[in-house]
C-alpha cells in the first residue's frame, strides 16, 4: 500500500482501518457469542469451524496492522525488506488459515491439516535468503509458488466438495444448511482480491477495490459459518 497514494488519502485510510476493525469484531463475535445472528436457534454451528474462522479473521486484522506499522514506522526506507517481511507474514497466516477454514467446512471426515506446514516452509527459507542477500527475486518466485499452491488446493477442494456432496446425499434426506458448495464462491473471491491487490499497477482504485472485497469476504465467512449446520459433535482442538 505504501508506494501508492493510499497513505495520503483520508477516505482510503478510513476504509483500511474499517476493514481491520470489522475483521477483529467478527473474530471476537465468533469466539464469544453463543447465539446466531443469522438464523437464531434454528441450527447449531460448528465450534471448531468458528474458532478456525476467528483465527483467520484475526489474521486479516493483524495483516492490516503489520503492513502499516512495518511500512510507516519500522522499514519505511527499505522497500525490499519491508515488502518481503509483510508478504511473508501474509502468506504464512492468511493463506493456510483460509485453507484450514475451507477444509473444516467439510464434515464427512476430519481431514489432516499438518501437510500444510511443509508446503509453506519454502516461503520462509526464500524470505530469509533474499533478505540476507538483498535479492529482488523473492516477489516473482513466491508469486508463482502461491499460484501453484492455490491451483493445487482448488483442484483438491473441488474434488473434496463433490465427495462431501455425495456423502450428504447418502446420509441425509434434508440437505438444507448442510451443503458447502457456496464455499467455492469464497475461493473465487479470494483469488479476485489477490489479483486486484498484486496487479494494481499503482492505481488507488484497485487499492480501494481490495479493501471492499476484504469486507465482502469477512461478511461471507460470517454468513457461511453461522448458517452451516454442525452434523456431528466435534472434539476440541
Amino acid at each position: 500500500m505504501y508506494e501508492y497514494q493510499g497513505l495520503q488519502d483520508i477516505f482510503f485510510m478510513m476504509l483500511y482501518i474499517g476493514a481491520a476493525t470489522y475483521a477483529l469484531q467478527a473474530a471476537a463475535y465468533l469466539l464469544f457469542r453463543r447465539g446466531n445472528a443469522f438464523v437464531g436457534d434454528e441450527i447449531t454451528s460448528s465450534r471448531v469451524l468458528r474458532r478456525w474462522t476467528a483465527a483467520l479473521l484475526a489474521a486479516i486484522a493483524a495483516s492490516h496492522v503489520w503492513w502499516y506499522v512495518i511500512g510507516v514506522y519500522w522499514l519505511a526506507d527499505d522497500r525490499l525488506v519491508r515488502n518481503i517481511i509483510a508478504i511473508t507474514l501474509d502468506y504464512l497466516t492468511f493463506v493456510p488459515l483460509m485453507m484450514c477454514v475451507l477444509l473444516r467446512m467439510l464434515q464427512d471426515r476430519r481431514r489432516p491439516l499438518w501437510p500444510l506446514i511443509p508446503l509453506f516452509l519454502p516461503i520462509v527459507v526464500l524470505a530469509v535468503v533474499c533478505i540476507e542477500t538483498r535479492n529482488v527475486i523473492f516477489m516473482s518466485v513466491v508469486e508463482y509458488y502461491i499460484v501453484f499452491l492455490a491451483i493445487t488446493f482448488i483442484i483438491y477442494y473441488v474434488r473434496a466438495v463433490r465427495q462431501y456432496g455425495r456423502w450428504l446425499l447418502d446420509n441425509y434426506a434434508d440437505l438444507e444448511r448442510k451443503e458447502v458448495w457456496q464455499s467455492l464462491l469464497l475461493l473465487a473471491l479470494i483469488l479476485f482480491v489477490h489479483m486486484a491487490y498484486t496487479n494494481n499497477e499503482g492505481t488507488l482504485f484497485m487499492e480501494y477495490l481490495a479493501q471492499v472485497n476484504t469486507i465482502v469476504i469477512i461478511a461471507f465467512l460470517l454468513w457461511r459459518v453461522e448458517t452451516l449446520q454442525e452434523l456431528e459433535s466435534e472434539e476440541s482442538e
